[in-house]
């Protein structure tokens, strides 16, 4: 089953090159019917997914400013990139890539949207902007643990992973999505460059010959070479940084846990963004969401989402009578100035999720 949304000024404004589809933002993790068999969920070793990336990427940045006027500029890969390096590989065994770069929005159980661009995502991250440096459990220097749940781009965890890095902060980050594709060509790709981008010009894995194009430059190409990525990893592990990545459906849910590794002492903060778009797919995130904010200390969820997902089913109102169900309580945050999408397009929310 494939289908597309089909808000009409709802999506990302993307280049002329990147008209139909951009690499900004999450994806969703269930399958909404069983037209083909889910992918199991498995966890990947970063390492083993760095040693994918091509000898060169490119980027273009994306400018966020929250509600509040705080900025920040996100680094990310280019979408052109990414079809570069699938079709100089030319893998046949796994058709999700391609599929993400047709003209749909989901396939099920096939690719389910990590390349598209969703403008809830970037509300959730202009947020993350102003409740990121608060005094309560936004607060990274409380938080243990940061979530995405269906990550795809994963422009809201970036804010936070940049955050901590400028602010030299321990923190576990999991990113979870449906296809490990997104995960190798475009998640770890901008935890990558978010990093660089906070480097100096010259210092080491760079040089006053070879320096940091991230520094000054909003668009550019990063050579990939063997330093930055031991750089990398020497440098998250140095500051007790770590990355979970995991792929695969959400359902069953029992199965999926496991790979999430809380815990009754951890503090929790859940991140997703489009994830209720249909009923099997809210149902089965509200499951998850809520088995995760069960088996820790404190923890809650920000979503972000349309009120009403016309033609698939999913709403806002719906979401919160499933998590009143199953104990919890999801409220919408105020005044984060998202009612209305651009044009008068569908209208959108940020909620905060808690167990009662």
């Amino acid at each position: 089953m494939a289908f597309s949304f089909g808000f009409s000024g709802d999506d990302i404004e993307a280049t002329a090159e990147e008209e139909i589809f951009d690499a900004d933002a999450g994806s969703t993790a269930v399958p909404t019917s069983m037209d083909a068999p889910t992918v199991p969920a498995q966890t990947h070793r970063v390492e083993d997914l760095l040693a994918t990336l091509p000898s060169k990427i490119s980027y273009s940045t994306l400018e966020l400013e929250s509600p509040k006027g705080r900025k920040l500029r996100i680094p990310r890969r280019e979408l052109f990139d990414i079809r570069m390096q699938l079709m100089a590989e030319d893998n046949d065994d796994d058709a999700a890539p391609l599929t993400g770069l047709d003209d749909s929005d989901i396939k099920t159980n096939v690719y389910e949207g990590g390349f598209k661009s969703w403008e809830c995502s970037i509300d959730l991250a202009k947020l993350l902007l102003d409740r990121g440096p608060r005094k309560d459990i936004d607060d990274l220097c409380r938080v243990d643990h940061v979530i995405e749940l269906g990550c795809g781009t994963a422009i809201p965890t970036l804010v936070l992973f940049h955050y901590a890095l400028t602010n030299d902060l321990t923190l576990y980050f999991t990113l979870a999505d449906y296809n490990a594709s997104v995960l190798c060509l475009v998640t770890l790709p901008n935890l990558l460059l978010t990093w660089v981008s906070t480097l100096p010009a010259t210092d080491a894995p760079f040089s006053a010959t070879s320096p940091n194009p991230l520094y000054d430059s909003p668009t550019g190409d990063l050579d990939i070479t063997p330093d930055l990525l031991s750089a990398f990893t020497t440098a998250l592990t140095h500051q007790g940084i770590t990355l979970n990545l995991t792929s695969g459906s959400w359902t069953p849910v029992p199965s999926f846990l496991p790979l999430v590794p809380t815990g009754p002492e951890m503090t929790t903060l859940v991140l997703a963004s489009e994830t209720i778009y249909s009923p099997t797919s809210l149902s089965a995130f509200t499951e998850l969401l809520v088995g995760i904010l069960q088996r820790v200390r404190i923890g809650k969820a920000m979503v972000a989402a349309k009120r009403v997902y016309f033609g698939v089913g999913g709403s806002v109102d719906g979401f919160k009578q499933e998590v009143a169900g199953r104990g919890g309580v999801a409220y919408e945050i105020e005044n984060h100035g998202v009612e209305m999408g651009e044009g008068g397009g569908v209208r959108r929310c940020l909620m905060e999720v808690q167990m009662c």
